[in-house]
């Protein structure tokens, strides 16, 4: 079965963008408004490797990391974002906006090699 890739973006035409290039690539996509609906879609299943947003309203991308490794996963993460690289969160890639596709491919390919 092909690896499942959680994508959270408050902005729906990225999240529409991110599915398609991932499902283009093979991958299962599953997607999420912010961070407080990704992890509640985390407790149901847990994704390979998670695509996220930093800047997002309620749960932003950062603290979204934080309460996911405090519950336990290890799941590599791929934030994007127009601001600096986030302090240093283990199994966590940087992406700067505006990303050229083959900036994200190339992050979730890496990522899912290292998980």
């Amino acid at each position: 079965m092909p690896p499942l890739i959680l994508v959270v973006d408050d902005e729906p035409v990225i999240r529409y963008i991110l599915a398609e290039i991932l499902t283009d690539e093979g991958y299962r996509v599953r997607c999420a408004e912010d961070g407080r609906q990704a992890l509640d879609q985390v407790a149901v299943e847990v994704p390979d490797l998670i695509v996220s947003d930093i800047r997002m309203p309620r749960v932003h991308g950062v603290e979204f990391v934080e309460r996911l490794r405090a519950q336990g996963h290890a799941t590599p993460v791929v934030l994007i974002s127009t601001w600096a690289p986030p302090p240093n969160l283990p199994g966590v890639r940087f992406v700067r906006k505006p990303f050229d596709l083959d900036d994200i491919t190339e992050a979730v390919a890496d990522g899912l090699s290292d998980g």
